[in-house]
């Protein structure tokens, strides 16, 4: 059964750029109705809920309409900004102010750590708690699921960190026009 008409609006207002492919939408919607057993007339929200639950949970590659995102001659915007609210994945993520030998001694503590912890080790109050990633400006790689961008943080973005944020983490992008 397609997905009811307040539906498609909410995810058109809610989520512009890209588009949400038709398909994968009432898919979605399909599933929910059938898994959770909503009442569409009662518990539309319920149903909204879930259906960005999943989007967000979604690879944009899936779900949504290529070429509806991102332009995809993004690299030629040199010095002019774009419109409109995006949404993007973190495919790619490093912190560009540490050195690379820094990230990696922390890598490796992390990874003996697991090690250990794996092997059923109680050694973990004489190691004291796994260590972070220190913190200064992050690289990324963003998607739209067609187009993809590297971008530079401007400022600080503290749900971004590096060893806890997933590969595909969402973000929404507003652009203005200079």
């Amino acid at each position: 059964m397609p997905a009811t008409f307040q539906v498609v609006q909410w995810v058109r207002d809610t989520y512009p750029r890209p588009q949400v492919a038709a398909e994968w939408l009432n898919d979605c919607y399909d599933w929910i109705v059938e898994e959770m057993n909503p009442d569409p007339s009662t518990d539309l929200q319920r149903i909204l809920d879930n259906i960005e639950s999943q989007l967000l949970q979604s690879d944009l590659r899936d779900s949504m309409v290529p070429g509806t995102g991102l332009p995809h001659d993004i690299s030629k915007y040199n010095g002019r900004r774009l419109q409109g609210q995006v949404l993007v994945e973190v495919t790619a993520i490093t912190d560009i102010g540490h050195s690379a030998f820094s990230l990696q001694n922390v890598r490796q503590t992390r990874i003996d750590r697991a090690d250990l912890a794996g092997l059923g080790q109680e050694d973990d109050e004489e190691e004291g708690p796994i260590p972070r990633y220190p913190r200064s400006m992050m690289r990324l790689e963003l998607s739209d699921g067609n187009v993809s961008v590297k971008a530079i943080e401007y400022r600080k973005l503290p749900e971004l960190a590096l060893g806890e944020t997933p590969l595909g983490f969402k973000v929404s992008l507003l652009f203005t026009l200079l």
